[in-house]
């Protein structure tokens, strides 16, 4: 069994407060180009608590500014959610999580992915926004709640 985290923020203030930041896969990703993703995510390592994957995977997405300012402490554990990929079943731990609009910019984006984050709230998830199944369904208990 493998596990993977992805940690959802939602805006705690300014224009988009309730919305959430998501990730876009850029086109010279080396898998599944193009898709929406959590705020971060990524693979638990063997051996590896899924607080210190949290934490190692946000500093590898979103660079030191981000990670020396986010508070850790205000993620609350949200939904554990059995998926399949390439024949191989996965756990994911959603943890979710509120942001100010000033540590949020303060986000270096890496390579893999577009360099700005793409705020969404209830109206933009019926657009043409590609995710992943698991985490559509996660965004959707989301932003309205069930």
């Amino acid at each position: 069994m493998h596990k993977s985290i992805s940690v959802w923020l939602k805006l705690k203030d300014g224009e988009s407060k309730g919305k959430v930041a998501l990730q876009k896969r850029s086109a010279s990703n080396k898998s599944f180009q193009n898709i929406y993703q959590a705020t971060w995510a990524g693979k638990v390592e063997p051996d590896e608590a899924v607080e210190e994957a949290i934490k190692r995977e946000c500093k590898e997405e979103l660079g030191e500014g981000f990670f020396d300012d986010f508070d850790f402490s205000s993620l609350k554990f949200f939904s554990e959610d059995s998926y399949k990929m390439k024949e191989e079943n996965w756990t994911c731990y959603n943890y979710i999580g509120e942001v100010s609009e000033d540590i949020l910019a303060k986000a270096k984006l890496h390579k893999e992915s577009f360099p700005e984050f793409f705020i969404i709230g209830k109206n933009d998830l019926a657009k043409d926004i590609v995710l992943f199944e698991d985490q559509r369904k996660i965004l959707s208990k989301i932003l309205y709640g069930n």
